[in-house]
């Protein structure tokens, strides 16, 4: 139970929220600039994302787990620097896990090309 309190005192010794209150004051700018921009990209493609599924005719009902397919390669696309062949297979496994949830793979794979640029690996 020792190292616990000890730990604690420790925390708190290192941590003081008027400071973190400062830290994030300083980078508060910097952090909505970057949120907005990855809003703004976020939304771009679930409106692409959209189209795709208008032009294929899935039922309004399934949409929704379409997107969730999409964001999620957003998600692995966006922001982070990994290699295309990678990123083809992370895709391809993610399309696959959609597919086994009952979701058609030719829409899903037209939402991984046409929207994300991705082929298949």
């Amino acid at each position: 139970m020792s190292d616990v309190a000890r730990r604690l005192s420790r925390w708190q010794a290192k941590y003081s929220p008027e400071m973190a209150a400062q830290t994030t004051a300083r980078i508060y700018a910097d952090m909505s600039a970057r949120y907005l921009a990855s809003m703004v990209d976020l939304c771009a493609m679930e409106l692409e994302t959209k189209q795709v599924l208008d032009s294929s005719g899935i039922d309004t009902l399934y949409i929704v787990f379409y997107l969730d397919f999409a964001r999620q390669l957003f998600k692995l696309s966006h922001g982070r620097t990994i290699s295309d062949p990678t990123l083809a297979k992370e895709a391809q496994v993610l399309l696959e896990k959609w597919q086994r949830r009952g979701l058609d793979p030719n829409v899903l794979a037209a939402i991984r090309f046409e929207v994300f640029s991705v082929p298949a690996p």
